[in-house]
């Protein structure tokens, strides 16, 4: 039994049209070059109380569960995007902490899974910024009662002497702690500066 011209065709049409479905589910997303840059990992530095940069959210919240500390989540992404590298930003929040000799606030910040950064907001800026002062003896203040100090990769700055001052009483100064990785830092500034001016639609 022969097939007639226009039946071949239509089987022919037919395969090619399953081939290229099958090439569309398994072909890969398109990825920006730059993709691996910013979700690369690197040997991390303990910022404070333990907690090592470059850690993943799932690690973190690991570790507070342990400590049965609660943590709320919040996430700010954009959508993927052949245009630019991924960007992702969580935070974990416990609301009270006890460090540095006092209770507060604690927010621990991840860019593209990352642990990059995490403040301290004290309760009693007196006591935090003494327990700073013999914690690391070379952190000293500025003139405007602010300090910083950096060793490596690792940044602390706070405001704690200036929010415990007359001064920063009088002024209602809310008193913070800041640890940084300053190589995620840049990172993160870098992402911004090539790609931030892009538009987006953000996804919560």
């Amino acid at each position: 039994m022969k097939l007639s011209s226009r039946r071949i065709w239509c089987c022919c049409g037919l395969l090619l049209a399953i081939a290229a479905g099958v090439w569309l589910m398994t072909r890969a997303p398109a990825q920006h070059p730059d993709t691996a840059h910013f979700l690369q990992r690197r040997a991390g530095v303990e910022l404070v109380d333990g907690y090592r940069s470059y850690s993943s959210v799932a690690e973190v919240g690991k570790a507070l569960q342990a400590r049965r500390l609660g943590a709320s989540r919040r996430t700010l992404a954009r959508p993927p995007d052949p245009r630019y590298p991924p960007h992702a930003l969580d935070t974990l929040t416990v609301e009270q902490l006890a460090l540095l000799d006092t209770q507060g606030r604690l927010s621990l910040q991840f860019f593209n899974d990352r642990l990059f950064e995490i403040d301290f907001k004290p309760d009693d800026a007196a006591a935090c910024a003494a327990a700073l002062k013999r914690a690391d003896p070379q952190l000293q203040r500025d003139r405007n009662g602010r300090a910083e100090h950096s060793v490596g990769d690792r940044r602390l700055a706070t405001n704690v002497g200036l929010a415990s001052s007359h001064v920063g009483e009088y002024l209602g100064t809310e008193p913070y702690v800041l640890w940084q990785d300053l190589r995620l830092t840049r990172e993160r500034d870098e992402w911004d500066r090539r790609f931030g001016a892009l538009p987006y639609k953000m996804v919560e």
